[in-house]
This record gives C-alpha cells, sequence and structure tokens, in this order.
C-alpha cells in the first residue's frame, strides 16, 4: 500500500517517445524520445527568445513610441525648451505686473497728495 515516493528529478529525467504518424498508411514519420526536463527547457528557451526578439523590436524600432514613457528624443528637446519659454515669459510677466503695480501705486499717491 505504501508506494515509495520518487523524487521530482528522478520524474524529470523518465524517457518518453513522441511518435508522428501518417494517419492512412500508419507510416512512421517522426520519432523523438524527450524527457520532460528537455521540453521544460526547450520551451523555456523559445519563450527566453521569442522575449528577446519582441524587446529587441520594441527598442531599435519606432514602435518604441506607442509605450508610454517613451518618446522621439525630438520632442523631448522641444519640450525642455518650451519649458524654459514658459519659465521665462511666466517671469517677465512677473516683472512687468510688479512694475504696473508700483507704477499705480506712485499715481495714486501722487494725487492724494495734490
Amino acid at each position: 500500500m505504501n508506494k515509495p515516493k520518487t523524487k521530482l528529478i528522478h520524474k524529470l529525467k523518465n524517457k518518453f517517445r513522441l511518435v508522428i504518424i501518417n494517419d492512412a498508411t500508419f507510416e512512421e514519420k517522426v520519432s523523438f524520445s524527450l524527457t520532460p526536463m528537455n521540453v521544460f527547457i526547450g520551451f523555456s528557451s523559445f519563450l527566453v527568445f521569442f522575449a528577446s526578439i519582441i524587446i529587441v523590436l520594441i527598442v531599435f524600432t519606432p514602435a518604441r513610441e506607442f509605450i508610454p514613457g517613451y518618446s522621439d528624443p525630438d520632442h523631448k528637446k522641444e519640450l525642455s525648451n518650451l519649458v524654459f519659454k514658459t519659465d521665462s515669459l511666466d517671469k517677465a510677466l512677473k516683472q512687468k505686473d510688479a512694475y504696473y503695480k508700483n507704477l499705480l501705486q506712485i499715481v495714486a499717491d501722487s494725487s492724494i497728495t495734490e
């Protein structure tokens, strides 16, 4: 009743045969001797290869612009220039506003004294 427990590594090393047969003639076309570990390693290698191909395509093609956070370097440069100009205009506007307030205060003080 008590079955001895087999370790996972022993289960992964069991050999299985994959045979592809022509259904009409029962002719064996291809035969593979596989282990679950080989299948796992092959599938993992395929996923890593596929992921690396996708990453290379995204990094070295214009497709990266469709991903949020990535943009064209020219757009980044233009954006930084626009931010700089906006800050300069904001500073100039505050200076002119302060100048006009002082001017209005001087005119108001001079009209009170008369």
